[in-house]
């Protein structure tokens, strides 16, 4: 259907195999053309295995089971929103359309029209340089700067005409705290778009509650914060711990590295695995500049620029297709930025 049977796939490689060739199954490409049609809908393993588990109970236990997620659920929510002192409806509105974002909303873009995230970068300053990230100094520097407010409200403008309802962040590799005007911007979105999910990725140096509740009141949902430091970060921690579904606290340590277009580390490793980063996540750059994906720093691949073409003819044009067709297929070997990636090429739910 996809033509996975003619890659010579790694033994090793099994278990990702199940869980890529699943993905792609269960999605039906943007792309309309007949080798990438699906025959017959395929349905997700866990509405399965799920559906199997209300057969085998009675209905008094899928009752009981469904108050008790729903009274953790709402217990869980209440204590959060006392924690921020927030009206109770408007409140618990929003965490549930949260709840039912990260079930559904996000997945369901992805099979309207292939695109449900969406990474802007609104400044290209960060304060640290890692040692496997490309702002490290032992890597040629790229042009910096600030994206306009015109080019950002151009894209969430155009997101809006097909109300877009995926995940939406402002980050490439600056440090999106960085940039004072992101409260607003935020503000903006969420008045546009107030369906989508607005995740902020930091490094925490900039973060406080403060900000946070600030923030949070504008429209954003969740923050990841990374420690980039050896030692702990008590503060974070704590606020973590306060506002478990707004915010998640996490080291450096806790995820696996990156040979990022293969220039991080220089390992060599060429894989043939599918990758479908690019089939469901655009790239924008400070200048406006539409790239392949998260790895592409220095826009080896630029397929168009949103002051010039509209979001929606640079997500569907011709060559940028093609390359999302390559990429579904394995073929990284075709493109520079890719023959030496060692991304897993899953979707990043």
């Amino acid at each position: 259907m996809y033509g996975l049977g003619k890659i010579n796939w790694d033994a090793k490689e099994n278990t990702y195999l199940i869980r890529a060739e699943r993905i792609m199954k269960m999605e039906r490409p943007v792309v309309t053309e007949d080798f990438f049609k699906l025959s017959k809908p395929i349905y997700s393993r866990k509405m399965i295995g799920f559906t199997s588990w209300l057969m085998r109970r009675g209905k008094k236990e899928v009752l009981a089971t469904i108050q008790r997620v729903i009274k953790y659920r709402f217990g869980k929510a209440e204590r959060l929103r006392k924690n921020l002192n927030a009206p109770f409806l408007p409140y618990h509105l929003k965490y549930l359309r949260l709840y039912l974002l990260g079930l559904y909303l996000e997945k369901l873009q992805y099979r309207l029209q292939g695109l449900c995230i969406v990474n802007i970068e609104t400044t290209a300053f960060c304060n640290r340089k890692c040692d496997f990230c490309f702002n490290n100094d032992r890597f040629p520097k790229r042009e910096q700067g600030l994206m306009q407010e015109e080019v950002y409200k151009k894209v969430i403008d155009e997101l809006a005409e097909k109300n877009f309802r995926g995940r939406l962040s402002p980050h490439f590799y600056g440090e999106p705290l960085l940039d004072t005007r992101l409260p607003t911007w935020v503000e903006y979105t969420r008045m546009k778009l107030p369906l989508c999910f607005i995740a902020i990725r930091t490094n925490g140096d900039f973060f406080n509650e403060d900000l946070f509740i600030n923030l949070l009141d504008k429209g954003a949902d969740h923050f990841l914060i990374t420690n980039y430091d050896d030692e702990e970060k008590p503060l974070l921690k704590s606020l973590a711990t306060k506002y478990p579904i707004h915010i998640t606290f996490q080291s450096y340590k806790d995820f696996p590295k990156v040979d990022k277009a293969g220039e991080i580390f220089k390992i060599g490793k060429s894989l043939s695995r599918p990758c479908l980063r690019p089939a469901s996540c655009l790239v924008i750059n400070w200048k406006g500049n539409v790239l392949l994906c998260c790895q592409d720093f220095y826009e080896a691949y630029c397929f168009g620029n949103i002051r010039e073409e509209n979001l929606w003819e640079i997500w569907n044009g011709r060559q940028f297709v093609d390359f999302r067709n390559h990429l579904r297929l394995g073929h990284r070997s075709c493109f520079k930025t890719c023959v030496n990636c060692d991304d897993g090429g899953e979707i990043p739910w």
